[in-house]
């Protein structure tokens, strides 16, 4: 039987390897991440940013004045957003900015600095000129575009669909994309308005990410497209006039795992790295105390479930407490992104110096045609004895003073075993159980407090940051209103027309509508959607000179506005446009 403070001390390393566990996953949650919805664009097209930033963020944000050297901000937008996982409690801010660039070539959006976390810088390439479909004539038309022409079996594939239209559209929605041999995934869906031939289209696009399963030839078959066109395009009986195009069939060739790969899991990857993290420095560990490794796989061009599981390495003299693997995914436009987490709490049990096997993991780089290995190299730890360890007695002669021996070899205790000492023994034993169930209490208590106490501050920091929200967004709504009024004064239609986009987003931000049709909708004036009809015809049409009196259709807007901060009745059947009172 274990002695009471030898279970205690066992007890004691299980409660710290899972408060470890648990710092570990809470620290690597803390994190700046920018993105962009494309990266590649023309000079007339507009790309959004998105910057989210883990954690509580009471005020103030990254500083974007960089960004208008190379685009112009034409809206900005922050919100923040909690939610409870498995009792773990999760909070981010996200700043969304619709950007502009200013000329052609390679733009960067730099990286970004907040409370000492900082993104990654991306790279946008802007076209100078778009390249026109082949049916850019006509006011209804679709486009397809392959990343590559031919594909390794299970590689990814991106398949991209852009659906032109010169008029305004209601819905628009495209049959499924199947296939028997290959794993198909939805991964971005975007709506843009770009200028073809000097005309403004909008731009419905939708990429997927392609997976075949199967060398040969894959058949990505013909798909139909259900279009619903607004209001001035419908039939003579009523109702919308309805369209069906179809994409074209392509096809591409897969070919089979080069003889070249020797892995043991065939992985074809645009990127593949590994890396780790230590809580502690490893060539700084103690004897008997907790340290967490965590190892992160990631890979550009494949799916999670793809991934390989990795067997760590284990060293003799170490505990290995291994916790169950995490895996995300993320999708793009540029395809998936996924990353698998090993966490492992290791808790050395010798001193001296120690050697951890290195990790590999062989892949398929897709974009240089050949096998590369990602690798972590084998790991030196030192690990320093415990003051009155058995490891340090060895170290200073192999005992302690007044220990005792067996004079005569025979296995029997010496003069300091007494009968008595059972009864004690097990008095102790008992007594020990229960100090480390005390102890195991304490930290119990103690972590539900540290959590109580984190929840009301994250409410807090919540409140706060939505009473500034709100300000925010009364001078976002203002600012927009002042610049629709300019434009109408100006009878700068094309102005006019982007004013209001932005004024609607930063009315309805949750659903911010996509042109004036689905603004019209959101008003639910019959005058005011008949005006925003008017101006989209004449900006679809090229005719920027056609009359359109842009001060009538302000007028309108403005009485709405006011009327409809006044109303308070419950059932006027309109979403909500103002959060507060003005």
């Amino acid at each position: 039987m274990r002695s009471p403070s030898l279970l205690t001390d066992w007890v004691l390393r299980l409660v710290t390897i899972g408060l470890l566990l648990l710092m570990s996953a809470t620290a690597s949650a803390q994190e700046l991440q920018a993105e962009v919805d494309r990266r590649t664009i023309s000079l007339n097209d507009t790309v959004t940013l998105t910057l989210r930033k883990s954690g509580r963020t009471l005020q103030g944000g990254p500083d974007f004045e960089p960004l208008r050297r190379h685009f112009d901000v034409l809206s900005n937008q922050r919100s923040h957003q909690m939610r409870i996982v498995n009792g773990d409690m999760q909070s981010w801010t996200e700043w969304r900015l619709t950007l502009s660039p200013k000329k052609p070539g390679t733009l960067i959006i730099p990286a970004f600095e907040f409370e000492g976390e900082q993104s990654q810088p991306i790279d946008i390439t802007v076209e100078e000129r778009q390249r026109d479909p082949e049916r850019s004539g006509e006011e209804l038309f679709i486009e397809t575009e392959l990343s590559k022409d031919s594909v390794y079996v299970q590689e990814q594939l991106l398949f991209t669909v852009r659906l032109y239209s010169q008029v305004n559209l209601d819905g628009a929605e495209m049959e499924p994309l199947e296939f028997e041999n290959a794993m198909v995934t939805t991964v971005d869906e975007n709506n843009f308005i770009t200028q073809i031939d000097n005309r403004q289209h909008l731009v419905l696009e939708a990429t997927f990410a392609i997976f075949p399963q199967e060398s040969g030839t894959l058949e990505i078959p013909s798909r139909a497209y259900e279009v619903a066109l607004s209001r001035g395009q419908r039939g003579p009986w009523g109702g919308n006039t309805r369209k069906r195009l179809r994409t074209e069939s392509r096809q591409v060739e897969v070919r089979p795992t080069p003889s070249e790969f020797d892995g043991s899991t065939w992985l074809p990857a645009r990127s593949l790295r590994l890396s780790e993290h230590w809580s502690k420095d490893p060539t700084n560990l103690k004897q008997g105390e907790p340290v967490t490794r965590r190892i992160t796989l990631e890979a550009e061009g494949l799916a999670a479930a793809q991934l390989p599981e990795l067997v760590l390495p284990q060293a003799d003299g170490v505990t290995f407490y291994p916790d169950r693997p995490q895996t995300d995914e993320k999708t793009s436009a540029a395809g998936l992104q996924s990353t698998s987490t090993y966490t492992v709490a290791m808790v050395p049990n010798d001193s001296g110096r120690m050697t951890l096997p290195a990790i590999e993991v062989k892949w398929w780089d897709t974009q240089a045609e050949q096998m590369r290995t990602a690798e972590i190299p084998e790991t030196r730890i030192q690990v320093a004895a415990t003051p009155g360890s058995r490891s340090e007695r060895q170290s200073n002669g192999g005992r302690r003073e007044g220990d005792r021996q067996d004079p005569e070899g025979d296995g029997q205790a010496g003069p300091d075993s007494l009968p008595g000492q059972s009864d004690q023994s097990g008095w102790n034993l008992w007594h020990g159980l229960l100090l480390t169930l005390s102890l195991a209490l304490l930290v119990l208590c103690l972590w539900l407090a540290y959590t109580g106490w984190r929840l009301k501050q994250e409410l807090n920091a919540i409140h706060d940051l939505h009473r500034e929200d709100l300000r925010r967004e009364r001078i976002a709504r203002s600012q927009a209103w002042q610049a629709i009024k300019q434009a109408a004064q100006k009878n700068d239609l094309k102005q006019l027309r982007q004013a209001l986009l932005v004024w609607a987003q930063t009315n309805w931000p949750e659903d911010p509508p996509q042109g004036l049709t689905e603004i019209g909708q959101q008003i639910g004036s019959k005058r005011l959607r008949t005006q925003l009809a008017d101006l989209d015809a004449a900006l679809f049409r090229g005719n920027t000179d056609a009359v359109f009196d842009a001060k009538v259709l302000v007028k309108e807007l403005n009485q709405w506005r006011v009327s409809h901060r006044s109303r308070s009745t419950p059932d006027s059947g309109l979403k909500p446009l103002y959060r507060s009172s003005q």
